[in-house]
């Protein structure tokens, strides 16, 4: 049975981007027609992986995440490696790659370097054989649950993302308060804490 869409009202992306060396952005990136992947708790895993592996890719800092059924939000001070548009287009793609693997084609084991991460070192805890496995697990687990003939759509992104640009410490600490209790805004959970899905700097991984 396929899942229901979440409504919520439409909102206008912006398509001017800020860049400010040394700003936190909280951006908020949404799926495609609202549906909602996230709710299948494999897909939230793998986001925050992506968004972990892409952290040590782009060197950015990371302040916070809350991955909620059909959107995403964080907060993150990128590095002179790559600006928040460079990296929301690396997770976004890379994230959609790997749902999508698991949805639709079992991933195949590749030598370290063949995916799209590029040339990693062998040495690198993120290596391409290394993720390969992890995917490998993870369509067993989807497809036990869902089989192959699930009614579950393409994974696709909604174009672009929204982006607010952090002026002050109490705006940080609001986004990051915002972040912390998504869930519990949206009646995901009764306590805060309890929302697997949700990180901010304060806490202990």
């Amino acid at each position: 049975m396929p899942i229901a869409p979440i409504a919520y009202p439409l909102r206008r992306n912006s398509q001017k981007r800020i860049y400010e060396e040394g700003a936190s952005y909280f951006i908020t990136a949404v799926t495609y027609n609202r549906y909602p992947y996230f709710q299948i708790p494999l897909f939230s895993e793998l986001f925050i992986n992506d968004l972990l592996f892409a952290k040590d890719l782009k060197q950015f800092k990371l302040h916070g995440y809350t991955v909620m059924p059909d959107h995403v939000h964080l907060l993150i001070t990128p590095s002179s490696k790559a600006n928040y548009s460079e990296v929301m287009h690396n997770i976004k793609r890379t994230f959609a790659l790997h749902a999508n693997q698991i949805l639709f084609s079992k991933p195949q084991l590749s030598n370290a370097g063949d995916d799209i991460y590029r040339r990693l070192r062998k040495n690198d805890p993120y290596c391409s054989l290394q993720w390969s496995e992890y995917l490998i697990n993870l369509h067993r687990r989807f497809t036990k649950q869902y089989g192959h003939d699930h009614n579950i759509p393409f994974f696709k992104w909604r174009k672009s993302f929204r982006d607010h640009i952090i002026r002050s410490d109490n705006d940080l600490s609001n986004h990051l308060e915002y972040i912390f209790n998504n869930a519990l805004k949206h009646s995901l959970v009764r306590e805060t804490e309890k929302w697997k899905w949700m990180w901010i700097e304060t806490m202990a991984r």
